[in-house]
């Protein structure tokens, strides 16, 4: 594919969509606790406070503490896909791209995510079960405000230069990934900072994969 060997897709809002302020994974465990109302006062507090990410997903993931993960999986499952997403994953791969999930939501979805899709990755933040119920903890993996050092790790890891990586993204925390990397496109930005930090930006996958064909394949 061209000069592009490494897409970098992030999830919440631009691979799925859930019900929820963000669309996102964690939305849906929030919701899926069964303490939508604790985990809505969370978000409030701490969204604006970015040194504090770490301590806010773990709060998050507190509020699982107990949950089985079979009852979980029954709210959140089947993913809520985009339309087109998988027919431009397809085709991606097809062209020879490696291909992947990098997102600070959970490994949960994630890793379903990479497995229906048979993506080549998925770095995520991670749910720690024990026997078939979430212990309340996380391991911080992706931090939300520096997507950017994971994008450069998988660089390093597939052995492709960031000028060689397309990412695609939605929300104002896929800037600073947007910014580093050789190509990038906003799927449905959130905002206007979104919008002018990516290369592109379009409302569907089907323009997704037809600007990857005309504007990057030919």
């Amino acid at each position: 594919m061209s000069d592009i060997k490494l897409v970098v897709l992030d999830l919440d809002g631009t691979v799925v969509k859930y019900d929820g302020r963000w669309h996102s994974s964690w939305d849906a465990i929030g919701f899926a606790s069964g303490r939508k109302d604790q985990y809505d006062r969370l978000c409030a507090y701490y969204y604006p406070r970015k040194n504090q990410y770490n301590e806010w997903i773990q709060k998050i993931a507190g509020l699982l503490d107990g949950c089985l993960v079979s009852d979980v999986k029954k709210y959140i499952f089947p993913p809520p896909y985009l339309d087109g997403v998988k027919d431009t994953v397809a085709f991606l791969g097809a062209e020879g791209c490696v291909c992947g999930l990098l997102t600070s939501g959970v490994d949960i979805v994630a890793d379903r995510v990479k497995q229906d899709m048979h993506l080549d990755f998925s770095v995520s933040n991670r749910l720690i079960v024990r026997d078939g119920v979430f212990s309340g903890n996380c391991e911080h993996v992706v931090n939300l405000w520096h997507k950017e050092k994971k994008l450069i790790d998988l660089c390093r890891k597939f052995g492709v230069s960031l000028k060689d990586t397309l990412f695609i993204g939605d929300n104002e925390n896929d800037i600073s990934s947007m910014k580093v990397c050789g190509r990038s496109i906003a799927f449905s930005p959130k905002t206007d900072e979104v919008r002018d930090a990516a290369d592109v930006s379009f409302e569907s996958w089907s323009g997704i994969k037809k600007y990857i064909e005309d504007s990057i394949l030919s």
